[in-house]
């Protein structure tokens, strides 16, 4: 009976880290736009200046460190225009640009989290897994996503520091990015589950001041 019980509890970790790390994944290819340079270069040409360059427009031009197509074509055809309209055209491109960074999964990450975060609670509860094994679970989950972006944390911090340029570096601000989230919304049931401890020391520096 007891090793069934930590079969199953080693599975559940290992599940719910599949999901997880599936989930994350998922939004990998976010990670390169339009207009979305690490290092901030502006109309770099062939072959740039790290392993990142991509031209699939073919004008010998980085994508990433230029405008959408679309949004150049506007820019162009408005070149003899009065003020007031290449204002308008630059306020459209600043739109478009942003609309193209990065995107990042904080709502599917936080949904998937708290509905499993209330599949291993409900178990506990109906005595399936001990309860814990359910805390177990999370605080595992908790450290991995933890040593993962503080990881990657430190790396672009030091890329950043002696300006190092890696073909992979929004590939990795994504992943680090991604894990702070999920290593934010698991701290938060941690906080919960000792809530009376936090509150009490919350009280004890009112009393004292």
């Amino acid at each position: 009976m007891i090793i069934r019980r930590k079969k199953s509890y080693y599975q559940s970790i290992f599940i719910i880290s599949i999901l997880l790390l599936t989930l994350i994944s998922l939004g990998a290819t976010s990670a390169q736009a339009w207009d979305n340079c690490p290092f901030g270069e502006i109309n770099e040409s062939y072959p740039g200046t790290c392993g990142r360059y991509i031209d699939t427009d073919q004008d010998n031009i980085c994508d990433l460190s230029q405008l959408p197509p679309a949004v150049r074509a506007q820019a162009e055809n408005n070149e003899n225009t009065d003020t007031t309209q290449n204002e308008q055209a630059a306020s459209s491109a600043n739109t478009s640009s942003s609309s193209a960074r990065i995107q990042y999964y904080f709502i599917p990450i936080a949904a998937l989290l708290f509905i499993l975060y209330t599949l291993t609670y409900m178990l506990s509860k109906k005595k399936k897994i001990k309860r814990i094994q359910h805390r177990k679970t999370w605080n595992v989950l908790l450290l991995i996503t933890f040593l993962v972006s503080s990881i990657f944390g430190i790396i672009l911090a030091l890329l950043i520091s002696y300006e190092i340029r890696l073909s992979f570096y929004s590939d990795l601000l994504f992943w680090h990015v991604e894990f702070g989230i999920a290593m934010a919304m698991i701290s938060f049931f941690h906080i919960g589950w000792h809530w009376n401890y936090y509150k009490r020391i919350l009280q004890k520096k009112q009393e004292t001041t």
